[in-house]
Formats: structure tokens, C-alpha cells, sequence
């Protein structure tokens, strides 16, 4: 039996895998952090700092919904002042799964 999924429901599913198939492609290494997150990590220590994470969310402005989503406070989920690899896939999933319909 074929059944019919709406277009706009397949992009945010694709998205998805996309990036569990990136995650997955890349291990997290503590001191790269894995793909997108070592663009940020200027110092190479494995996290970002205030300064590295708000550089990150800059390249993010076109968004319009960045202010209250991406905020330091709420991506730095353990609150030790630095922002993990992880904490970092985790924003990111919970961006992906809060804008889809």
C-alpha cells in the first residue's frame, strides 16, 4: 500500500535525518567537537565560550525567531558557563523538532 505524506511534511523530516546522518558520520571528538561546532571553537579547547558561541549565533540573525531560541543560557544546559559539542547537537535537534508543523 503507498501512502501520501504532504510535501511540506517531508522537509523537516529530511532535515532531520540529514543531520542524525551527519551526527552520526562524524564522532564527537573532544577537542574538535565534530564538524560545524570546531568552525566556532576558535581556541580549539573542545567548547564554546560566550564570545565564540555569540559569533555562532550571529551567523544564525537571519532567522527571525534566533533572539529567544538561541540564547547562551539555554543552549549551556549545564550552566558551567561553556557550551559542549553535545549540548550543542542537542539545540540544534530541539530547533529542528520545534519548527517542524
Amino acid at each position: 500500500m503507498i501512502t501520501c505524506v504532504r510535501h511540506s511534511s517531508i522537509r523537516p523530516l529530511l532535515r532531520a535525518c540529514a543531520l542524525t546522518a551527519l551526527i552520526g558520520a562524524q564522532p564527537l571528538a573532544h577537542a574538535d567537537g565534530g564538524g560545524t561546532f570546531s568552525l566556532y571553537d576558535a581556541d580549539r579547547n573542545g567548547y564554546l565560550d560566550r564570545q565564540e558561541f555569540d559569533t555562532f549565533v550571529a551567523s544564525k540573525r537571519n532567522r527571525a525567531d534566533i533572539a529567544e531560541f538561541w540564547t547562551f543560557q539555554r543552549v549551556d544546559a549545564d550552566g558551567d558557563g561553556s557550551v559542549s559539542a553535545q549540548e550543542m547537537v542537542d539545540a540544534l535537534l530541539a530547533d529542528i523538532r520545534r519548527r517542524q508543523p
